[in-house]
């Protein structure tokens, strides 16, 4: 066991983290490449693809760097936000597209392996970035403003997945796909544009507006909040940085405003 495990000591240190990834990737990327292949709209499937695309430029660009606890954080959490989650909400959003019960199913499938595959991710994200720093707690965490927002995105995430777990019944083995919640459908909104927004703080700069450790505690802009820096400058470049910024960004709005996809029976019939 020890000698397979060895296979995906990836990751520094802390190879658990790595195993989380490897699992996350196996339950995602096989659904997100089917979820893609039919269904829904152009533009959310070209949201989509956009995130996939930005997601590995990180990864292989963040490596390059060097290899760290850090670098899986980004990895993980860009894994999570801009390649499955897309994907996931195109999935859901195609499954609108069909009349008929059985492609409907398997696109609401899609979004549940994207779901549980982008919590995954985002969990092994987090731990990459929690052990990276001194263990004291709550120390030296949660103190910028990226981080603040990417909390409230990896709690919401993880909520709406216990929420839909809950919804779809107690048997696993014929789980009740189709249902409708006002609150899942928003909630998962507010966790999409939440990370999305994690990871635009993330790559713009770092801006620490707490320290946890003092007493009373007092939040504060400090100088400067507003410069473009930190990590995505160092790593990338200022133009680069700014650039995956923009499709960020761009992805983000292209999935929110997309429209509800056209019939498939409909569009034959056309």
């Amino acid at each position: 066991m020890d000698e397979f495990l060895a296979y995906f000591d990836f990751v520094p240190k802390q190879p658990a983290v790595g195993y989380g990834l490897v699992v996350s990737w196996l339950m995602g990327v096989p659904f997100l490449l089917r979820t893609l292949a039919s269904g829904g709209t152009s533009q959310t499937r070209a949201a989509a693809i956009a995130g996939l695309l930005l997601a590995v430029i990180l990864a292989v660009t963040s490596l390059k760097k060097g290899n760290n606890l850090f670098v899986w954080h980004v990895i993980g959490m860009s894994t999570a936000v801009l390649a499955f989650q897309p994907a996931a909400l195109h999935a859901i959003m195609a499954s609108k597209g069909f009349s008929s019960l059985e492609p409907r199913l398997q696109k609401v499938f899609d979004h549940k392996m994207l779901q549980i595959a982008t919590v995954t991710a985002l969990w092994a994200g987090f731990f990459a970035i929690f052990l990276n720093k001194p263990q004291e707690f709550p120390g030296v965490h949660f103190q910028s403003v990226h981080a603040l927002v990417g909390l409230g995105a990896l709690l919401l995430f993880t909520y709406n997945l216990l929420d839909a777990a809950y919804r779809q019944g107690a048997n696993p083995i014929k789980p009740k796909l189709t249902w409708i919640s006002v609150i899942h459908r928003n909630a998962g909104l507010l966790a999409y544009f939440l990370g999305f927004f994690a990871v635009i703080l993330g790559l713009y700069n770092r801006v620490a507006v707490v320290d946890w450790r003092k007493w009373p505690l007092e939040f504060t802009l400090p100088a400067g909040w507003k410069d473009m820096g930190g990590w995505g400058t160092k790593t990338h470049g200022q133009d680069a940085t700014v650039v995956y910024i923009a499709i960020s960004g761009l992805v983000l709005i292209m999935m929110l405003s997309s429209t509800r996809p056209v019939i498939e029976e409909s569009r034959k019939k056309e």
